[in-house]
């Protein structure tokens, strides 16, 4: 008797098929888990490991290892994972850091009394601290997307950075395209770059400005209106509110300046009555009361008044003098205390901040003249001359004392120079070109930036400015209203202003001034086409990865 074999059918060969494939994609599942487990495990215990050796070196030598990166850890010859510290030279290799196969050492930053230790493998980051366990580290998280001041083809963009992520951020910036999540056209925005928040309304023809020191008031000359427009300032986010006016005599007005103790304000004056007017500033609300006049012989551009509150320094520009006057750091009351004679037409005036030196710069014939101040009297003794520019305009002496610049309007142009803080004698140190008719120059407080109003560009020069030389390096413009005059930056160095003569109003920028969790930044970029749908981004880096804020989206003008 025949008895027939039969086979599997069609259907059930791929139900198995079907089954092992299951079987298999859990094992491939359940093996990649296991796999990234056992890479966590190992990054935290090599991150416990280290804390240990850590507490070890503590004892002995009774603070972290000190330094940053191989300023801190060098790893050795005795393996590609070993990592010993610097201090003291050949330690005792029980202190060294072995890591696991596979691991990496990024970065570690030590003081005395707290360190950061950064590892990875792959794309896997760990991180740990002084009496913290080993956790992840991620990409910064960025949100909320942001434009402003959209012409036919600039914008203001950026983002808020939420998260750094754990670890420091070593970059950020904006990149925008014609197409969503926009990666080309990416810039990283430098210290120091202005972006615009708006613009108030002026009297005539605004020329100087000047922000208190506390940081609650702006005033405005305006130069046809014969008056001083008064703001309050927002010391958060630097917007200004009207706060009235208060009468000038009528006449145009050159210069204006605030006493460091924000107890008195001066303005100087070019046509009509020259004198130079004297308020008292109320320091609770920014209020202006007249405390009465100088009278002055002819044109008044600069003035400048002395940190200690005791000298007030007015150049009269046809009479070729500069008019020093002993202030009343009671009442605001000025008393002349003599002249001292320059070459033809100054106008520019600065005053160092230590109070060893005066500058004056003067037109046509191109010159610094120096002198040395006398700290108990105000007196002013000359200390020699030197050549700048083509039509110097303004003088500026850096917070730090190290350096002078001037500003010279002819040939568009910054002279920079070194100063010798003992004698104040100045040694040329190079130029930098401006925009267009530069009218005035201001540096921030940190001394890491300046700023130039350019009034024939209608824009706002930036440079960042190295600490250490003084050299500067341009970092971009950015527009303003008609013909721009005056600049000034507030104390916290967050906010810049400048004057804008012929729209009769202040454009008011923010000043990024460095990353800050939670705090927007912005930064003005340009080269879009007119009438074209833009997406945007903000975007910042650490050693993980670089992370991205939502899109942002607007349409540029026509």
């Amino acid at each position: 008797m025949n008895h027939k074999q039969h086979g599997f059918t069609i259907v059930e060969l791929l139900v198995v098929i079907v089954v092992i494939g299951v079987l298999a994609a859990i094992t491939v599942v359940s093996y990649t888990n296991i796999s990234q487990r056992a890479i966590v495990a190992s990054l935290q215990s090599d991150l416990s490991g280290a804390a240990n050796q850590f507490k070890l070196y503590t004892v002995d030598f009774g603070s972290y290892p000190t330094g940053s990166g191989a300023g801190g850890l060098t790893q050795t010859s005795v393996g590609s994972g070993v990592w010993c510290p610097n201090v003291p030279p050949n330690v005792d290799s029980k202190y060294c850091l072995r890591l696991s196969g596979g691991n990496q050492f990024v970065s570690y930053d030590g003081t005395a009394t707290s360190y950061k230790l950064v590892i990875r493998n792959g794309a896997n980051f760990y991180v740990i601290t002084e009496g913290s366990n080993p956790v992840a580290l991620a990409v910064p998280v960025l949100i909320n997307p942001t434009s402003a001041s959209i012409t036919s083809t600039d914008a203001a963009i950026g983002a808020t950075i939420q998260s750094d992520g754990g670890n420091t951020i070593t970059d950020s910036g904006t990149c925008w395209g014609t197409s969503a999540n926009p990666t080309t056209n990416c810039t990283s925005i430098s210290p120091g770059t202005l972006a615009s928040i708006g613009t108030i309304a002026t009297g005539s023809r605004p020329y100087g400005i000047a922000v208190s020191k506390d940081g609650t008031s702006v005033y405005a000359e305006n130069s046809m209106g014969g008056n001083i427009s008064i703001y309050s300032r927002n010391t958060s986010t630097g917007a200004l509110t009207s706060a009235g006016t208060i009468a000038n005599g009528g006449v145009t007005q050159g210069g204006i300046a605030i006493s460091s103790d924000d107890a008195s304000v001066y303005t100087s004056n070019i046509s009509g009555t020259y004198k130079v007017s004297i308020y008292s500033r109320n320091t609770s609300t920014g209020a202006l009361t007249s405390a009465g006049t100088i009278a002055e012989t002819t044109q008044t551009y600069g003035i400048a008044i002395s940190t200690d509150g005791n000298s007030v320094y007015v150049v009269s520009t046809n009479d070729n003098k500069v008019q020093i006057y002993n202030r009343n750091t009671s009442t605001g009351a000025l008393t002349s205390n003599g002249t001292v004679t320059t070459a033809s037409n100054p106008y520019g005036l600065a005053i160092s901040s230590d109070g060893l030196s005066v500058y004056a710069v003067t037109n046509p014939n191109n010159t610094i003249y120096i002198y040395n101040r006398n700290i108990s009297t105000g007196a002013l003794t000359s200390a020699g001359t030197t050549s700048t520019g083509v039509g110097p305009w303004r003088i500026v002496v850096s917070g730090d004392n190290k350096s002078v610049y001037v500003l010279n309007t002819s040939d568009m142009s910054i002279s920079i120079y070194n100063r010798n803080t003992s004698t104040g004698a100045l040694a040329g140190a190079g130029t930098v070109a401006t925009g267009a008719s530069p009218t005035c120059l201001i540096i921030s407080n940190d001394g890491t930036s300046v700023y130039v109003s350019n009034r024939d560009n209608n824009t706002v020069s930036m440079y960042s400015r190295n600490t250490s030389t003084g050299a500067l390096t341009s970092v971009g413009t950015i527009a303003t209203g008609s013909q721009p005059y005056g600049v000034a930056i507030s104390n916290d160095g967050a906010t810049v202003y400048a004057t804008n003569q012929y729209s009769n109003s202040l454009s008011i920028y923010s000043r990024f001034v460095g990353i800050n969790i939670g705090t927007p930044f912005a930064q003005p970029r340009t080269g879009m086409s007119p009438n074209t749908p833009i997406y945007y981004r903000g975007y910042a880096s650490n050693s993980v990865g670089t992370g991205y804020s939502p899109d942002g989206t607007f349409t540029t003008s026509p």
